[in-house]
C-alpha cells in the first residue's frame, strides 16, 4: 500500500501546474472536456506503463538496496529540478482533430521522459509492486487532469506558481530522503 500512496501522493502533486496538465486545461477550455480528459488518460496510461514496466527491469537487474538509494537521489534531484526549472506556459493552438486524438498527442509527446513518468519507474524500481504504483500513479493523473478538464482554467488560475512549486519540492525531497533511509538500512 505504501507504493500505492507514494505514486498517488507524488503524481498527483508534481502534475499540479505542469506542461501536460495546462495541455488538458487549455484544450477543454476550447473543446469537450469529456474528450480531452479521455485523450489524456490513454495518453497518460500509456507513458506510465512504459515506466512502470521499465521500473520492474531496473528492479530485476539492481539489488533492492541500490535501487531505493537511486532511486531516493533521483527523487531528491527531481525535487530541486522541478523547483528551479522555469516552466513554457505557451497556450497550446485548437486545431482540427478530434478534441481526443489531439489531446493524446500533445501529453504522449510532452510526457515521455517527463518527471512523473520517471517517478513511476523509480518507485517500482523500489517497492517491486508495478500493479500499486501504476494504480496510484494513475489515480493522481486522474484527479489532477479531472481537475484542469472540469473546473478549467478559472480555479486553477487562482494557485500561485510559487505554490505549485514548492509543495512538489516538499514532496519530492520527502520521497527521496525515505528512500535514501530505506537504502541505507539494506547494507
Amino acid at each position: 500500500m505504501t507504493a500505492f500512496i507514494a505514486a498517488f501522493t507524488a503524481t498527483f502533486i508534481a502534475e499540479m501546474g505542469d506542461k501536460t496538465q495546462l495541455v488538458t486545461l487549455t484544450m477543454a477550455s476550447r473543446r469537450s472536456p469529456y474528450q480531452v480528459f479521455g485523450g489524456a488518460m490513454v495518453a497518460l496510461g500509456l507513458v506510465t506503463g512504459l515506466g512502470v514496466a521499465l521500473g520492474g527491469v531496473v528492479a530485476d537487474l539492481m539489488p533492492p538496496h541500490l535501487v531505493a538509494i537511486a532511486s531516493g537521489i533521483f527523487f531528491i534531484f527531481m525535487g530541486f529540478f522541478t523547483y528551479y526549472k522555469k516552466e513554457d506556459n505557451d497556450k497550446i493552438k485548437a486545431g482540427g482533430k478530434s478534441a481526443s486524438v489531439q489531446t493524446f498527442g500533445m501529453i504522449f509527446l510532452a510526457e515521455m521522459g517527463d518527471k512523473t513518468q520517471l517517478v513511476a519507474l523509480a518507485l517500482t524500481a523500489t517497492f517491486g509492486s508495478p500493479l500499486l504504483v501504476f494504480s496510484g500513479a494513475m489515480l493522481g493523473q486522474a484527479l489532477n487532469h479531472s481537475i484542469a478538464a472540469f473546473l478549467g482554467a478559472r480555479y486553477l488560475s487562482l494557485l500561485p506558481d510559487r505554490f505549485l512549486k514548492v509543495a512538489t519540492f516538499i514532496v519530492f525531497i520527502f520521497f527521496g530522503l525515505l528512500m535514501l533511509y530505506a537504502g541505507y538500512r539494506g547494507f
